[in-house]
């Protein structure tokens, strides 16, 4: 018989499998998965004491009442699987108002960690981070989570871990070094509505397979949804042309034209334009300013003629102006006033996606922009919940605040069903949807604070939590404060993209000197040869879930250096790319793991994988692939 200890309280299972006992009057408990122990503190934050307790041990698991305190089951689940993944539920209930917190532990010692959400300082594997405990939800990803979270961590170990959408979740990570994943439930001063007065829980699910790629497989099957089609495939294809990081705000009619021109005249492919920020009259009233746009329409028609298509940047935001006579805003707490928020453009309103008559309303208004004006699509801005209201009453009521992403992307795909060349930056338990989710702003850098080193590591992270069609954010980042990217950035920022699903242009290369426009136009040739695979694979991912881009590990799930390096990616199994990401390098270190590997800058050299090659030659206009062999 088998114990673990919780609080001051041992508790003894009837089955080996669930508990094993630890030393005495230590939180410290493990779960056990056959021969795996899985260390952690269970039930942090309680006082238990020697209170009396109810036990019951059953060939499922265990169950223990603190009557009048809480309730803890620790159950088998009933997830059917083709796996060998085995599973156990966790529950705390609380039995008493004053319990309003429990936390549940986990070691990350012995293992690297993926999944959960990106961050503005983002490395992987995420055991290297340092998060203090806040709350798990969607952030503009410069103070918190960027706009893609999912409750959902996965280790090199085969260990994963998925908590209950309505657990009002705090997540820390290795915080002050502790070397934990601590997973907190709590309603105090944190952004989850308890709008019935539910007593607090937590509630996840542990699962356990024989390799990190099984458990993933596992996830794709029975925690997230599998897109039931693909995007747009000339957005595999061809790169999407943004009017943001050149121009900003400062976009009229002309500059656009100008822009077109440009791009035709250097013989440079493209899947569409992007008007963004500032082409309204006012936020939210989703009309052409006329003051910078005189004829929306015939530039629409012109552009067309010139062979593009036209996407408009729309967000949830309604200025709070005369000339909006329509709000349809979250409302405040009394449920009759608009809830304002602040976003980067000022005060407003934010759309209620829970209430009918306010989607169809800002629906009308995107059907207005197309049949009006020619426009195919849009660019869905904003979403997470860090602009949502301090207080609002929505006509839904949602406990958990990235419910709202869920209700935004759902309208955003609604939008453009058809041809589904849209594109959103948020995401959660949104993997259904074939739609592009695009990486948050990139800076103009180098560095892990949100450049380049940056860009293979957020669409891994995607891939893991279930969003294979990743839209990595603009070639050489959004020159922000003025930090225009200079020409190596920009040039190593293009050979990076041309394995990734889409590809997006606003500075040009020919804003720099002919080598870059002749090096980034070989690029782009390059990544249209592929462009049948990456479909191939999107195709793919509608029916396994697999993703289209991989970790190394996804061949070699039991090779130390294929679990951390995150500067190298697969697509599919048979190709891998390893990329120049260091300033100023004209060589890098490239690790291939198992099988045989065509050097495709060489096409006469095979070379053996499970190994390192060193000072690997890779000069400025140089991109590093293989394929592997059958």
């Amino acid at each position: 018989m088998d114990s673990c200890v919780i609080g001051w309280v041992i508790v003894y299972s009837l089955l080996e499998r669930f508990m094993i006992s630890v030393a005495d009057h230590d939180v410290l408990t493990s779960l056990k998965f056959g021969n795996n122990v899985v260390p952690c503190q269970l039930g942090n934050h309680l006082r238990l004491g020697e209170a009396s307790k109810e036990q019951v041990g059953h060939d499922q698991g265990v169950q223990v009442t603190w009557p009048g305190v809480a309730h803890l089951s620790i159950t088998s689940s009933d997830i059917p699987t083709d796996y060998s993944v085995t599973c156990q539920d966790v529950t705390w209930m609380a039995e008493d108002c004053r319990v309003t917190v429990f936390e549940d532990c986990f070691s990350l010692d012995g293992a690297h960690w993926y999944g959960g959400g990106a961050r503005n300082m983002l490395l992987w594997p995420i055991e290297k981070w340092d998060v203090e405990m806040e709350p798990f939800v969607s952030d503009d990803g410069y103070s918190g989570y960027s706009g893609v979270v999912e409750r959902y961590w996965l280790n090199s170990n085969g260990l994963s871990i998925y908590v209950n959408s309505e657990v009002p979740l705090w997540v820390s990570l290795n915080s002050t070094g502790d070397q934990q994943l601590c997973l907190r439930a709590t309603y105090d001063n944190s952004p989850y509505n308890n709008y019935d007065q539910s007593q607090v829980f937590l509630n996840y699910t542990v699962c356990q397979g024989a390799n990190v790629k099984e458990t993933q497989l596992f996830a794709f099957e029975n925690f997230f949804d599998k897109p039931f089609d693909i995007p747009d495939e000339t957005l595999f294809r061809y790169p999407i042309y943004s009017t943001w990081a050149r121009h900003h705000q400062n976009i009229t009619q002309d500059k656009v034209m100008a822009y077109a021109n440009e791009i035709i005249y250097y013989n440079y492919s493209n899947a569409q334009m992007e008007i963004d920020d500032d082409w309204e009259s006012n936020y939210g009233q989703l009309d052409f300013s006329l003051e910078k746009f005189p004829d929306p329409q015939g530039m629409v028609e012109q552009l067309g003629d010139m062979g593009f298509r036209v996407t408009v940047w729309v967000h949830p935001f309604t200025d709070i102006v005369p000339e909006n006579d329509w709000l349809g805003g979250l409302k405040d707490p009394g449920g009759q006033l608009p809830a304002l928020i602040s976003w980067w453009n000022g005060v407003a309103s934010t759309i209620d996606f829970t209430e009918t008559e306010s989607v169809d309303e800002w629906n009308r208004k995107l059907a207005n922009l197309r049949q009006s004006y020619g426009i195919s699509s849009f660019k869905f801005d904003a979403g997470e919940t860090n602009y949502l209201p301090a207080a609002y009453r929505p006509a839904v009521p949602f406990r958990n605040p990235c419910d709202y992403a869920t209700k935004y992307a759902e309208v955003a795909y609604l939008a453009d069903p058809d041809v589904r060349h849209q594109e959103v930056r948020v995401g959660y338990r949104t993997q259904r949807l074939p739609i592009y989710v695009r990486l948050l702003d990139k800076t103009s850098r180098w560095n892990h604070e949100n450049g380049l080193r940056t860009v293979i590591p957020h669409v891994l992270l995607f891939s893991i939590i279930g969003y294979p069609f990743s839209l990595p954010d603009m070639i050489g980042g959004n020159a922000y404060s003025g930090r225009f990217p200079d020409r190596e950035l920009f040039i190593r920022w293009t050979e990076l993209n041309v394995f990734l699903p889409g590809f997006q242009f606003s500075i040009v290369p020919w804003q720099y000197d002919e080598q870059v426009i002749e090096i980034c136009r070989d690029m782009l040739t390059l990544h249209e040869q592929y462009a049948d695979l990456m479909i191939e694979l999107a195709r793919n991912a509608t029916q396994t879930g697999e993703p289209i881009v991989r970790p190394l590990w996804w061949l070699a799930p039991e090779d130390a250096v294929a679990l951390e390096i995150d500067s190298e990616f697969l697509v599919g199994n048979d190709l891998l790319v390893a990329p120049v990401v260091e300033e100023g390098a004209t060589s890098r270190d490239v690790y291939l793991p198992v099988g045989s590997w065509r050097d495709m800058n060489d096409v006469g050299v095979v070379l053996d994988g499970g190994r390192w090659y060193y000072n690997y030659s890779a000069p400025l206009d140089f991109l590093p692939y293989f394929t592997r062999l059958a």
